[in-house]
């Protein structure tokens, strides 16, 4: 796809040194404001208007990152950082969100389900193919196929200076406090404590950070 606009121009505000690749896609860039040196790299995709889309100053978005959804909320703080492959759905309804705290870095191939309302704190390290899974199927219905089900959604929430290892999941309903790493294949099924190491499925405290 070649791009036929200057969003630039479309954007509702836009700052300085913003780079935007050729082939890019944004199905209504008058609702977005944009910082300054924000990069928008090849294959970038955002389908859908959320009423409120702020991102703020040195955000980097890598090749083909792909977001959904409308009318929630998208907002990305400074210094933030999307390699590439990063998924995100905000979801169908008003309530649904994803905000990214300052300096946070997402790494490959990361799943962001925002139905439920997903919040990322400051200094979040996220690494390659994790999920964020603010939304799922009635599994307690029994009497029809889960697919029929619809879905059911609940929060997500990230303290400041979290790390979340490779392949870990995040399911609804749960906050991780500050401090915590999330070691690599763990499933985070409830609420954690501060600066605590959580491996296992479902994830249990290992040990105290430090």
């Amino acid at each position: 796809m070649t791009q036929t606009t200057d969003y630039h121009a479309r954007f509702r505000s836009c700052g300085d040194n913003v780079t935007i690749a050729d082939d890019v896609y944004i199905e209504q860039p008058e609702k977005m404001e944009v910082g300054d040196n924000v990069t928008f790299m090849r294959g970038f995709h955002m389908i859908g208007a959320p009423q409120v889309c702020r991102i703020g100053s040195d955000v980097a978005f890598y090749p083909n990152c792909f977001i959904q959804g409308s009318p929630g909320r998208f907002i990305i703080a400074d210094h933030v950082e999307l390699f590439p492959n990063t998924y995100i759905s905000l979801g169908e309804g008003a309530s649904g969100f994803v905000e990214i705290g300052h300096h946070s870095h997402f790494a490959p191939n990361c799943v962001l389900y925002g139905w439920g309302g997903l919040e990322i704190g400051p200094y979040c390290n996220i690494a390659a193919h994790v999920v964020f899974a603010t939304v799922g199927h009635h599994d307690e219905i029994t009497d029809r196929p889960m697919a029929l089900t619809g879905e059911k959604s609940g929060p997500i929430t990230l303290e400041e200076d979290v790390w979340i290892a490779a392949n870990a999941t995040v399911t609804a309903n749960t906050r991780i406090r500050r401090g915590c790493v999330i070691g690599a294949n763990a499933v985070v099924t409830r609420d954690t404590d501060p600066m605590g190491v959580y491996v296992g499925v479902p994830a249990r405290r290992l040990r105290d950070r430090g």
